[in-house]
């Protein structure tokens, strides 16, 4: 009996790629005719019992095929550990074919997550990944919608539509200001976070640099930068948003000749992406699908960083001590 799904993909992401996974969603929609399962719970808002009972199906049976945006974080999370798990059972007893991995960053794969189908090397531009899905379903029984010259034009205009606002607003005064404004915000979100009850072991206290293109958080023997570098131009949309993870002390200066400086262990280049106010992201330059609101990109920045400090180590405990009585000698008084 032929298998019927609910869904021709579900994607998991980790928390902080909810843009992402909603991007390819979006894409995968004009091309797909059954439903793309998308759910990406977070910390402050994480799925209902029912919604993650159907997320559990989406990933395990219900889907043609699932589509992991893995990165670092991904598995290390309460939503997409439930995801993984779901992910491996369907894997268990169907085999990796139909499941799909797109790198966001140079993270190993967990055994049993390889031998699937992978993206090539690196971050694929993002057309690649939507033909390789497509393609997928298609192996898996689907029947996309056919690409006529009309869909094609259709999908171009929409997409040329949209650049040309973000292009128009990225060129305008207002962006400017929104740039110093939004850079100013992750800033405050980054000290916030580091803030929060539980963030950092007791007693750590961040050490926070400041000058108007550059913001450094030290956290013990871990440190966070994001430079502003402007493009030549006074165009926003020329600038681009430098974020480094650093294992080790951050100096005045990034590089420092002194073998005990801090080195880079994760390195990502953001560009703004807006149409307005309202919809202020930072998207990837080596990556179109992948954007972050400035809370978000906050938030991941400061989970990662937290992974990497060495695991705390108890006090040791005061052992009692036996009480020895001692036995008075013959001839002292007690």
């Amino acid at each position: 009996m032929k298998q019927t799904f609910k869904y021709d993909v579900a994607v998991s992401a980790a928390d902080f790629d909810a843009h992402a996974a909603a991007e390819l969603q979006r894409r995968l929609e004009q091309r797909l005719r059954h439903g793309v399962y998308v759910s990406v719970g977070t910390a402050a808002s994480p799925r209902t019992t029912a919604s993650a009972t159907t997320a559990r199906h989406a990933f395990e049976k219900d889907a043609r095929v699932v589509v992991v945006l893995f990165q670092r974080l991904w598995g290390n999370t309460p939503t997409t550990e439930a995801d993984a798990t779901a992910i491996r059972a369907r894997i268990t007893k169907s085999g990796r074919k139909g499941v799909i991995v797109v790198p966001l960053d140079p993270s190993p794969l967990p055994s049993w997550l390889k031998g699937g189908t992978k993206s090539k090397p690196g971050t694929p531009p993002s057309e690649a990944v939507l033909d390789q899905v497509v393609t997928a379903v298609v192996a898996a029984g689907g029947t996309p919608f056919p690409e006529t010259d009309e869909r094609i034009a259709a999908r171009n205009a929409t997409e040329e539509a949209r650049a040309k606002a973000r292009t128009t607003f990225l060129g305008s005064q207002r962006a400017i200001t929104m740039v110093t404004r939004e850079l100013d915000a992750l800033a405050l979100a980054v000290t916030r976070c580091c803030g929060e009850p539980g963030v950092l072991p007791e007693g750590l206290v961040p050490g926070v640099r400041r000058t108007p293109d550059r913001y450094t958080v030290q956290i013990g023997p871990v440190g966070l930068s994001f430079s502003w570098i402007r493009g030549r131009s006074n165009n926003i949309a020329d600038g681009q948003l430098l974020v480094i993870e650093w294992a080790g002390q951050l100096g005045e200066r990034q590089a420092d000749a002194d073998p005990g400086a801090a080195m880079p262990t994760f390195e990502h280049v953001l560009q703004p992406h807006a149409t307005g106010a309202d919809d202020w992201q930072w998207r990837r330059a080596d990556l179109d699908l992948c954007s972050y609101t400035t809370r978000d990109l906050a938030a991941q920045c400061v989970t990662s960083v937290m992974r990497r400090l060495p695991p705390v180590r108890e006090a040791p405990r005061d052992v009692a001590r036996p009480v020895v009585r001692e036995t008075p000698k013959e001839g002292r008084t007690a």
